[in-house]
């Protein structure tokens, strides 16, 4: 199996960006929210994707190198698919495992992540237990989760 990673975008009922992102012909994950695409790639600890849109595709760096952007800039179909790519490329630099103090969201992405992708292909978790809210804020996460159909 090819274990490329490869992120595409499309748009749901409503008009909103969803990130849809696979391994070779495997989806992996399905989401709104691009923190939650690039805390999938952080904690399979992959450095590199493919971004494929009706423009094109191309090969890029994770986190995403700044030299890149107009690259995967030319690949971008409209605004909306702009600000999602521009999202990730900001969260693509964090930190999930180790967040910064005042980051109050970043945990629930690397843990609904980490939740729903194939086990085999985790290399970085959490390192902390789950807080007792977990399953709350997961269940309020997952509305924005397209695949795996929660």
């Amino acid at each position: 199996m090819d274990n490329t990673l490869v992120l595409s975008l499309y748009k749901n009922s409503r008009g909103a960006v969803i990130g849809d992102l696979y391994r070779g012909e495997e989806r992996l994950l399905a989401t709104a929210h691009p923190a939650t695409i690039a805390a999938a790639i952080f904690s399979m600890d992959k450095y590199s994707f493919i971004f494929k849109s009706k423009k094109g595709q191309g090969e890029f760096s994770f986190p995403i190198d700044i030299g890149e952007l107009d690259a995967l800039g030319c690949l971008v179909e409209d605004q909306d698919d702009g600000k999602f790519l521009s999202g990730f490329a900001t969260f693509s630099r964090f930190d999930f495992a180790n967040p910064a103090p005042f980051d109050t969201q970043a945990d629930i992405h690397f843990r609904t992540a980490v939740f729903h992708l194939p086990k085999a292909l985790l290399r970085v978790l959490p390192s902390e237990p789950q807080p007792k809210s977990f399953k709350k804020d997961l269940k309020t996460r997952n509305k924005y989760v397209y695949f795996p159909y929660c």
